[in-house]
């Protein structure tokens, strides 16, 4: 069997930079700071040995005129970056290969609240779609393989705090606060 990896033994080079969020894909691991300042590529060895493949600069990964990019997730086949807009704030969801070379630019969601609140999540889901939660708005997007957008819930479900989706995508388990609740829906 394989040894688990400590999470000690994993530091990246960045300590000036809040980390805002990680995703694995297969050997290495991708690690975003905030508002995209950089992603980290990291590559595990058979021995647990990490080793920073390449680090990817803002504007490498999204357009001059962009705020920046929030969270990096990743499925099977591709990187899934989300990022605010500057001109009207919106998000959207630009899908990357594993060189971080765009292979489709996102359809601009809804907007943030402002350029200093940066808050979202990204969850991959099965057959290359997406879940991208704005929780300014908390409004749910899916978004499909072809890059279409459309939102889950008409109605807002709000003060989202944590999603899970179930193993075949079919439901999704909702932690909200304000109330403390946990809300179970089925995803279409």
């Amino acid at each position: 069997g394989s040894v688990p990896v400590k999470v000690d033994s994993i530091k990246p080079l960045d300590r000036t930079h809040v980390l805002a969020s990680l995703s694995p894909f297969d050997r290495d691991l991708y690690i975003n700071y905030h508002k995209g300042i950089h992603i980290d590529h990291y590559r595990v060895s058979p021995t647990s040995e990490w080793t920073l493949e390449k680090r990817f600069s803002k504007n490498e990964c999204s357009e001059t005129k962009d705020i920046g990019i929030r969270d990096v997730r990743c499925d099977n086949d591709h990187i899934c970056l989300s990022i605010m807009q500057q001109d009207d704030l919106k998000w959207r969801l630009d899908l990357m290969s594993r060189d971080m070379v765009r292979v489709r630019r996102g359809v601009p969601m809804d907007h943030g609240e402002n350029q200093h609140k940066f808050f979202s999540m990204l969850i991959p889901l099965q057959d290359q779609r997406w879940l991208f939660v704005n929780w300014f708005t908390n409004q749910l997007w899916i978004v499909d393989q072809q890059g279409k957008t459309r939102l889950v819930k008409e109605t807002k479900i709000k003060n989202i705090r944590n999603i899970s989706i179930s193993t075949d995508t079919s439901y999704m388990a909702i932690r909200t606060e304000k109330p403390s609740a946990l809300k179970i829906y089925k995803l279409d």
